[in-house]
């Protein structure tokens, strides 16, 4: 094949990050040139001295694939599993759960997710990377948030961002459809950076 006969057609990367205060930000995710979008929203007081109160064997963990609906469910469930004791900062945790189960299904056009509740006082993913996922909602409600940077300029600490605690953002991941592919990086935080163990929610799509 000559070269009168070949293209060469320039990768295209997601390189901009969106933030806003409502949580409608989070379906910008599907813009062009989006590799993220961030919900900055803050926690209630309450619900920050409540979950930062709790031993951590008493802090909910989840592994599950559920559809949509039963997202809020599977937190109560977690929650009972953990021995939590019914209370309105508890239902605040499921609810919030369930919530951002469905602004996943409606951003990503999927009726099931994949939820984690990730219970750790060790560094969970120390190393920037991208997940192979086609996107993954992230959401720390205890400890230190994911820290975030552009692919290139891992080594600047200058250029490493961070999602607030209690913040939500939705990350491109390395299987999002299309030609474009994200060129944003995230990782765990140190968790002396947090004081101690952290309460991560993770909700991916699932086809």
């Amino acid at each position: 094949m000559s070269l009168a006969q070949t293209s060469y057609q320039p990768q295209l990367h997601a390189r901009d990050v969106l933030m806003g205060r409502e949580p409608e930000i989070l379906e910008d995710i599907n813009r062009p040139g989006i590799a993220a979008s961030i919900w900055t929203r803050t926690c209630n007081r309450d619900f920050q001295d409540w979950v930062d109160s709790l031993p951590m064997e008493q802090l909910p963990e989840l592994r599950t694939v559920v559809p949509v609906h039963l997202a809020e469910a599977a937190a109560i469930a977690a929650c009972e599993q953990a021995q939590l004791s019914p209370s309105p900062e508890r239902d605040m945790l499921t609810g919030d759960v369930g919530a951002l189960a469905l602004i996943v299904s409606k951003a990503l056009d999927v009726q099931q997710v994949r939820i984690r509740l990730d219970v750790s006082d060790e560094v969970m993913c120390p190393k920037f990377h991208v997940d192979n996922v086609p996107a993954r909602l992230l959401c720390t409600y205890r400890g230190a948030g994911t820290e975030y940077v552009l692919a290139g300029a891992e080594e600047d600490a200058r250029q490493i961002s961070k999602v607030k605690r209690g913040a939500v953002g939705l990350f491109r991941g390395g299987a999002w459809p299309g030609e474009e592919r994200t060129g944003l990086l995230h990782r765990s935080p140190d968790p002396a950076a947090g004081g101690g163990a952290r309460l991560l929610l993770v909700i991916d799509p699932v086809d």
